[in-house]
């Protein structure tokens, strides 16, 4: 009975911490801005990557791995959005074979960051595999939104 309130409770604090995630205007412009300063530079838009979680990771509500965790899925969120609405570009720019080989791709790489990222839990078995595997979500996203922002740019 003690379990199953203790896996309510988490499932109840989970939903509630998942409801107040959005997509912040401010972190998106601030990413899309670093990416035109990158590509005007001629520099790597990789460096990008971390721009919002390591300021958040800077606030006293990050020092806890949950925070830490929350950190990352902030920035996470805006690069969700740039791979989302590019691939949505890409996929109306191509036709036939081209289309599907994408989708076939795309859905490859969900498989392989799911299985990447979900590989810190079973290799740290600890709290500190959340924000890791956080991290590993953010970073994967932004560089698969990085990549499908170049072949948009062909």
């Amino acid at each position: 009975m003690r379990a199953a309130a203790i896996l309510l409770a988490l499932f109840v604090t989970a939903g509630a911490v998942a409801a107040q995630e959005k997509l912040r205007a401010d972190d998106s412009q601030a990413i899309q801005r670093c990416i035109r300063e990158k590509e005007s530079k001629n520099e790597p838009a990789e460096r990008c990557i971390g721009l919002i979680a390591e300021g958040c990771l800077a606030a006293p509500a990050a020092q806890s791995t949950q925070g830490q965790a929350d950190c990352y899925r902030r920035e996470h969120l805006v690069w969700d959005d740039i791979l989302n609405e590019t691939y949505r570009r890409l996929q109306g720019q191509f036709e036939g074979k081209l289309k599907t080989q994408l989708r076939d791709v795309q859905r490859a790489w969900l498989e392989s960051r799911k299985q990447q990222c979900g590989f810190y839990h079973d290799v740290i078995k600890g709290s500190l595999a959340v924000p890791i595997g956080a991290s590993c979500m953010n970073a994967e996203t932004a560089r698969r939104a990085i990549y499908l922002l170049n072949l948009l740019n062909i």
